[in-house]
């Protein structure tokens, strides 16, 4: 039977090993995609999370006509609730502690050259969906692909609810989530893939010295973190506490989610 793999995809919490061990395990993308999120043949990313009912279902019939046995989503939530209700879909997502998954975030960006915010306060408060406060709470809601800055304490009851209905939750810390049973749940095999890790980037390199960011890419070369202070500790505590809160209770239930016969191979 058809099985569409459906991976939300938290930024630096494992996402992009996730999705090459996918395409290394013979999933076929969409046509064109970028990491994963499907693209309309010039390039331009599908805004799956922005279809009504009707549409992301047919979306779903398309991916099965064509053969498409696995997508990603990292720039918005798309309904969760049509997803989880079709039976061909297995919802999967991979989610990390907050506090490493920003600093991991921070570090990524800056030497990559995606922000140069000079603190990791201002990276925080930057104008971005990744880099809002909260991200973890506003994926698994509506909030994601919404201009509002600010998310009530409702939200974080929405968003659990939501990633209770996700086939496979992992936790990037739980001990076995990202091998042994990430492979047994979707009956893949362990490969050797590129997980997109922030050091030892050629690419990465070049770039700093092409940009004549030598001091950058000497710390680069010498693995250094960015500088965090403890009033960046202090603020990110006060502004993402019901990102936390969704965490711990996440890890608390120890979800793994419930995957049916239907979806194995």
């Amino acid at each position: 039977m058809f099985r569409l793999v459906w991976f939300q995809h938290v930024h630096k919490a494992a996402g992009s090993s996730v999705i090459n061990q996918a395409i290394a395990n013979g999933e076929t993308l969409y046509p064109n995609h970028k990491n994963g999120n499907p693209c309309s043949p010039d390039g331009e990313e599908i805004p799956v999370w922005e279809f009504e009912e009707n549409e992301l279902s047919a979306f779903i019939d398309g991916c099965e006509a064509g053969g498409i046995t696995f997508v990603a989503t990292e720039w918005g939530s798309p309904n969760y609730q049509v997803l989880h209700n079709d039976t061909r879909v297995v919802l999967v997502t991979c989610i990390r502690e907050p506090w490493s998954r920003l600093i991991s975030n921070y570090n990524y960006d800056y030497y990559f050259g995606y922000s140069d915010s000079p603190s990791l306060s201002s990276y925080l408060t930057a104008d971005n969906r990744i880099r809002m406060d909260n991200y973890l709470v506003r994926v698994f809601s509506d909030e994601f692909h919404s201009d509002t800055e600010e998310i009530h304490p409702e939200t974080l009851d929405s968003a659990l609810d939501n990633l209770k209905l996700f086939d496979l939750v992992l936790i990037a810390e739980r001990d076995g989530d990202l091998n042994s049973h990430l492979f047994k749940a979707l009956g893949w095999e362990g490969k050797s893939v590129d997980s997109h890790q922030t050091f030892g980037n050629l690419w990465a390199l070049s770039s700093l010295l092409l940009g004549l960011r030598i001091i950058a890419a000497m710390n680069y070369l010498l693995k250094r973190k960015r500088k965090v202070t403890e009033d960046d500790r202090r603020a990110f505590n006060e502004l993402s506490e019901m990102e936390q809160s969704f965490y711990r209770k996440a890890t608390e239930d120890c979800v793994r989610g419930r995957l049916h016969p239907l979806h194995s191979h």
